[in-house]
């Protein structure tokens, strides 16, 4: 074999305090004979870029490729100091190792010597199953967590706002119907300041004015003259109740708004976010968790595995001889993806032709809005699927 041709590989297990690497060439020569040890900071990231230098002089082979468990978080430091060293990585589920190890010996071996030398010897013999590891998956990984923990933080907003309906209902049942919409923030200063009825009726009209916004069609009298007419109870407890409850809604809305910075940036660093955020409808965040939760599309080979995936393809009972085909969609797969998608499809024949086109289509079918809704729903990812197979921007038809 020529030099160039034989390839290095190095097997890292990772932990929280210390690593664990081997390193061998494909032709059997090792490194060392044993696992070497290195603690979890940059002296040690740096004594295993330098025994891998180090291998690779000796040798004269440049080819390198390392195989890193996946363990969580405890892989992700050192994932991305060798990916910025310009390193080939591949991301291994220990599962993988840990089944092969068990085929390979019939003695119970366990300990993390093992376990360094035996990632490294499963990735000689996988070598053309794992796909590295590249800045645009880290980034991708970075925008799954905030995508994630953004939408639970909507979710907890939410459940703060229906608190916030039902003690509105007890304490002033008549004041959300002067407003246009029940969270603007002439509401919540209102509501913040004067948390009861009886509160509201004693105060001035220019203590309210100031609170209300310029757009408001209702006035500081009206509202003061309902809350003297309110059938709601003044109970300080349920005041106190009610502004502990806007404080939590505000506190969310800021999380909100600090997550959709962060997330923009990473959606930035992405090839994928122009693409993406070119199709009608597709904003930051909803480009955002369609892109994360998709993640390589080049892990999928037609437009019918990503609808599976995204748990909108049919679903299908079988029993004996008899297959029904189900007009419900299965549900399967990432259920963030299939959020966002129908986010961006509920609005998006609104504003693009060709979606609008096949909106009416379906509906002079005689199809129900929502089962279009769906259809446009498939379509749409039928669309990005072509979109980043391609990498191209949507073109609006005229």
């Amino acid at each position: 074999m020529k030099g160039q041709d034989i390839m290095i590989y190095v097997g890292i297990d990772a932990a929280s305090q210390k690593h664990d690497f081997f390193i061998q060439r494909d032709t059997g020569e090792v490194f060392s004979k044993k696992s070497i040890t290195i603690k979890n900071d940059i002296n040690g990231l740096k004594k295993l870029h330098n025994s891998i230098k180090d291998f690779v002089e000796s040798t004269k082979d440049s080819n390198v490729r390392i195989g890193l468990e996946s363990t969580g978080h405890y892989c992700k430091n050192i994932l991305l100091y060798l990916i910025k060293e310009g390193y080939q990585v591949s991301l291994i589920n220990p599962i993988l190792t840990s089944m092969d190890i068990k085929a390979s010996s019939v003695r119970k071996t366990k300990n993390d010597k093992l376990d360094a030398e035996a990632i490294c010897r499963f990735l000689d013999k996988n070598r053309f199953d794992f796909k590295p590891y590249t800045l645009l998956s880290y980034h991708i990984d970075a925008l799954k967590s905030l995508t994630r923990q953004r939408f639970t933080i909507v979710k907890q907003q939410t459940q703060q706002k229906l608190i916030f309906q039902r003690l509105v209902n007890v304490i002033f049942p008549e004041f959300l119907s002067l407003f246009s919409s029940d969270y603007t923030e002439s509401v919540l200063n209102i509501l913040y300041a004067y948390p009861t009825p009886k509160k509201m009726a004693r105060a001035h009209e220019s203590s309210i004015d100031k609170l209300l916004h310029h757009r408001c069609n209702v006035s500081a009298s009206k509202i003061i003259e309902t809350a003297k007419l309110s059938i709601g109870q003044s109970e300080d407890y349920l005041g106190f109740e009610l502004q502990h409850t806007i404080d939590m809604i505000r506190f969310y809305q800021s999380q909100i708004e600090i997550y959709n910075k962060q997330i923009e940036i990473e959606l930035n660093e992405t090839e994928y976010g122009k693409i993406i955020t070119s199709i009608p409808g597709v904003g930051i965040i909803t480009g955002a968790m369609i892109i994360s939760e998709i993640g390589d599309i080049n892990n999928f080979t037609s437009p019918d595995q990503l609808l599976a995936f995204a748990g909108l393809d049919p679903s299908v009972y079988q029993s004996g001889e008899f297959e029904a085909s189900h007009t419900k969609i299965s549900k399967r797969g990432s259920k963030y993806l299939r959020w966002a998608i129908h986010q961006v499809s509920s609005g998006i024949w609104k504003w693009d032709k060709t979606f609008k086109d096949y909106y009416l289509k379906k509906i002079n079918e005689g199809k129900h809005h929502f089962v279009a809704i769906g259809h446009i729903a498939k379509k749409l990812v039928r669309v990005i699927f072509s979109l980043l197979k391609n990498k191209q921007s949507f073109v609006p038809q005229k």
